[in-house]
């Protein structure tokens, strides 16, 4: 059973905490030999606090980065915990971001570890969050913790906003050119129709496949977009209930020619930032690993990544499991095997991070330029086929008059 104390040492400082017991005759005697003098003791649940919801827009990305950059500020400059949330509880604008710091505030006061009141909120504070905080407070340097947290979130959001506004510009222009197709198939291509359904004579090929596109466009136009909702929803469902769907998935984006490299230099990217931050914090090596398995987006990484740690609790060097699983370029083992060298695994890690980081943003401009040109050179043969295809007609129409 899991007991909250309260008790006073010899200097009459206060202590708080959580103790592991059979009995509380047991839990009082252990606070005993620690020359405690006990002043409470409660029994707790083993089970986390029930996990609360949050629906409130951004919150789960905004709040983190906040939280951690304020509050590692804070502590570098000697203030309390408790006064510290309570500080930063006052400065949050928004209700819900007020009421889950405030939450965490009045579990601090009651003597629950900051690690434990973050479980409430697993939507918002992930396993990695959680287990940083829980080393510095093991450590004593939750602060200097803190800061690497907030470091950490706030490259993965700036990567995350460049791959979107890398994208943002294709999306735009590929919305538009189905919308200009769409409209020019479904009520300017059959008003120029009409004309040519009087002239009695054999229309050429490119004009008979338009009218024949546009008859299906303007019959079949619903049932297409109901079929591509309905099999969109089924493909996104087969791929999160289904484990060799998500396998599948994984291995096709992972093969693809060019997203499939640049997807698997962010997955190398978050291993190794990710890792790099759990050691500094002072997480162990296979805990580690086993909290980046759990923040890999693929399957296939996730797999590899915790056989990397059944080696490495079996003996084996980082390096070494990294090249077994021949999940990650030789490039990172190389850089692991130097840091273990030299006993400062977690700069190289870092500095393979930010190498991966630089090579995907280059790959992100480099993708951006290549999809560009493709998508207005696409169009643009779309709407010389329509052009061609009405302006034929009136051509041969043209030469029967002159004639």
């Amino acid at each position: 059973m899991k007991y909250r104390y309260r008790g006073l040492d010899k200097a009459g400082r206060t202590e708080t905490g959580f103790i592991e017991a059979d009995t509380e005759g047991t839990a009082k005697a252990e606070i005993k030999n620690r020359g405690l003098y006990l002043a409470s003791l409660k029994e707790v649940s083993n089970r986390p606090d029930k996990k609360r919801s949050v629906v409130s827009f951004g919150i789960p990305r905004r709040l983190p980065i906040q939280l951690a950059r304020q509050l590692s500020s804070l502590l570098k400059g000697g203030v309390p915990l408790f006064q510290a949330l309570s500080i930063i509880t006052n400065q949050l604008n928004s209700e819900k971001e007020r009421e889950i710091v405030g939450y965490f505030r009045d579990q601090v006061r009651e003597g629950t570890p900051l690690s434990e009141a973050l479980k409430a909120y697993p939507k918002v504070f992930d396993e990695l969050f959680i287990y940083s905080v829980q080393a510095g407070e093991r450590s004593g340097a939750l602060d200097s913790i803190l800061t690497y947290q907030a470091d950490l979130l706030e490259d993965r959001a700036v990567l995350r906003g460049r791959i979107k506004t890398a994208l943002i510009y294709p999306a735009i222009m590929a919305t538009v050119g189905t919308g200009v197709l769409l409209f020019l198939m479904v009520y300017v291509v059959p008003m120029v129709m009409k004309i040519f359904e009087r002239m009695n004579q054999r229309l050429p090929l490119a004009t008979r496949m338009l009218i024949g596109l546009a008859d299906f466009v303007n019959n079949y136009l619903h049932i297409g977009v109901i079929g591509i909702v309905v099999g969109i929803v089924l493909f996104s469902r087969w791929i999160r209930k289904s484990a060799n769907g998500r396998f599948m998935w994984d291995t096709f984006l992972l093969k693809l020619p060019v997203y499939g490299n640049l997807y698997n230099m962010v997955l190398v990217n978050r291993f190794a930032r990710i890792m790099a931050t759990l050691l500094k914090s002072g997480v162990t090596m296979v805990q580690s690993i086993v909290v980046v398995s759990r923040t890999m987006k693929s399957v296939i990484a996730r797999e590899n990544v915790m056989k990397m740690a059944q080696m490495v609790e079996g003996g084996s060097d980082l390096s070494a499991a990294l090249r077994a699983t021949a999940v990650f370029p030789s490039y990172v083992a190389d850089m692991v095997a130097v840091g273990e060298s030299t006993g400062n695994i977690e700069e190289m890690l870092a500095r393979v991070a930010e190498y991966y980081e630089i090579n995907v943003n280059q790959r992100i401009t480099a993708f951006t330029s290549m999809v560009e040109p493709v998508i207005i050179l696409s169009m643009g043969v779309i709407v010389a086929f329509v052009l061609v295809s009405v302006l034929l007609p009136l051509f041969e129409m043209n030469k029967i008059l002159v004639k």
